[in-house]
């Protein structure tokens, strides 16, 4: 299991900060018309850390994805925030299940 982490953490690391970018961007420019996209990259995002294992991820991952589903629905300014701030525990969650890899 350790030589595939290792073969395809780099590509997840990659993945993962690019998701949580455009997933960021949405949720700060207010673009309630795109959290399908947004939650569908969560939703992505988990299952990859659960490939690796990578359990806090996996959690703070749909909590992110439910969050973005729930700002698409509602528009609101709340829950704009609510995601904003599920995006930034996840951004947290990725950097330390990782630390240690580098891009490629």
């Amino acid at each position: 299991m350790d030589e595939l982490v290792a073969k395809f953490m780099p590509r997840f690391v990659t993945l993962a900060r690019g998701r949580l970018r455009d997933a960021l961007a949405t949720a700060v420019e207010r673009r309630h018309d795109r959290t399908d996209v947004a939650a569908h990259d969560l939703h992505s995002l988990a299952g990859e850390a659960g490939l690796l294992g990578l359990e806090g991820v996996i959690g703070a991952a749909r909590k992110a994805e439910d969050a973005a589903r729930r700002f698409g629905g509602s528009a609101s300014e709340d829950d704009a925030i609510a995601l904003v701030e599920c995006l930034r525990v996840l951004e947290l969650a990725v950097t330390q299940a990782t630390s240690g890899y580098e891009d490629l």
